[in-house]
């Protein structure tokens, strides 16, 4: 595929987590992106074109990215109808915290759309 496909974690970097916080918030966004995804979660991706993706990234190795960003970067990705992941405030940060931000697989090209001006984490 010209356009590679690639599913992006954005990390609140405003939130003080440990490393293992952060992989285990990025894994329940990955988790719940794609039992979304596989369900054919309609109200959510109305694009045909997510599953289609989702698929092709699925054989293809499953790129992903970590960026890092900002509260109302992530916000703003929310609004946009991403996951967002908000913590149950049992170990490091309050109850609620928007931990992480994740996007479903997609072209690399349209999710700069989305992404641009994130560093990596």
């Amino acid at each position: 595929m010209a356009d590679h496909l690639v599913q992006y974690y954005v990390v609140n970097r405003e939130l003080t987590m440990s490393p293992g916080k952060i992989a285990a918030q990025v894994a329940h966004a990955a988790t719940l992106a794609a039992i979304d995804l596989l369900r054919g979660d309609a109200s959510r991706f109305p694009a045909p074109e997510f599953l289609q993706w989702f698929a092709e990234w699925y054989g293809d190795g499953m790129k992903k990215i970590v960026l890092k960003g900002s509260a109302s970067a992530m916000d703003k990705l929310v609004g946009q109808g991403f996951y967002p992941v908000r913590d149950g405030g049992l170990t490091e940060i309050p109850s609620g915290s928007l931990t992480v931000v994740c996007l479903p697989p997609m072209p690399k090209a349209k999710a700069q759309l989305y992404v641009k001006g994130l560093s990596l984490y």
